[in-house]
């Protein structure tokens, strides 16, 4: 369903480029371009699906401790969202619970923590981070702003391999503001 919508839109553009090309005011011919009216290729979108990368799920109590090592500032000031994203149950990869904390004005720290054991790990992305994940499969979406004098929108694809990911897709599409990144039309909220 998330990606329905995205496929929807696309569909309908699509249809109306194909309406403005039969349009019989211009004799059903595509109107000329000139170079300086071509505008740069859209972003590509992956191809991955997420029931391609399977996921057993985990059916047991979860872990009781959250293994937090001493140095480890970001986790300490966020122990009860961890905590939080524990009762709550896992969420990605048949055994991890996705933590999402606020870090600042439009930025957002990932981490997931294992449910059989307590286990932190980092998820890749950087600024205005947006995920697509879900239980049953072990491929995440990650879209975020890689900010710069010239920010660019970065679109990832990971799979979880055990005990990291693995890149598996990525598109970078430079623009003037970070505003302009498509990060929630490439990638939708998981369903809470």
């Amino acid at each position: 369903m998330r990606l329905f919508l995205p496929c929807l839109f696309m569909l309908w553009l699509t249809l109306s480029a194909r309406a403005q090309d039969s349009d019989p005011v211009n004799g059903g011919k595509a109107p000329s371009q000139t170079a300086s009216s071509l505008k740069a290729p859209a972003a590509t979108e992956s191809t991955l699906r997420f029931e391609d990368f399977p996921a057993k799920i985990f059916q047991r109590k979860p872990a009781k401790n959250i293994q937090i090592h001493p140095n480890d500032s970001w986790a300490q000031a966020v122990k009860p969202d961890i905590r939080e994203a524990l009762k709550h149950g896992a969420d990605f990869a048949g055994h991890f619970s996705v933590v999402l904390v606020n870090c600042g004005n439009a930025c957002i720290a990932a981490r997931m923590i294992d449910m059989r054991t307590g286990q932190l790990f980092w998820i890749p992305g950087g600024y205005q981070l947006d995920l697509e994940y879900h239980l049953a499969s072990r491929l995440m979406r990650v879209a975020w702003v890689e900010p710069s004098e010239n920010p660019v929108c970065v679109r990832q694809d990971f799979e979880w391999k055990g005990r990291k990911f693995v890149k598996r897709y990525e598109d970078r599409e430079q623009v003037a503001d970070s505003s302009e990144c498509p990060g929630s039309a490439y990638v939708g909220k998981p369903p809470q």
